[in-house]
């Protein structure tokens, strides 16, 4: 599990609260750490295309703003997490 990036982890923790039965499962056939790679991957390409998405439909008014700019980016990092969170990890895997 060493290897696995934010969303694996938040997904085995979810896993481990809320299904506990598929988590024991995975973890006794050695099959965790793979599965949460899986998770993390796919909901890290979703998180980019998310967010690739909301830039291009949200211009700035002031490109060289970097105040703007910062606004804009954390709009859409706080929407497609959300998204993320609901659609990827936390759900049965």
């Amino acid at each position: 599990m060493t290897q696995v990036g934010r969303y694996g982890m938040m997904a085995a923790e979810y896993l481990k609260e809320n299904e506990r039965m598929r988590y024991n499962t995975l973890y006794r056939l050695g099959r965790l750490a793979e599965k949460m790679k899986e998770v993390d991957t796919e909901a890290n390409s979703l998180m980019d295309k998310l967010m690739k998405d909301y830039l291009k439909k949200h211009k700035p008014e002031n490109p060289f703003s970097t105040m703007e700019m910062w606004k804009i980016r954390e709009q859409a990092k706080m929407m497609a997490e959300e998204v993320v969170l609901h659609q990827v990890v936390y759900r049965f895997h």
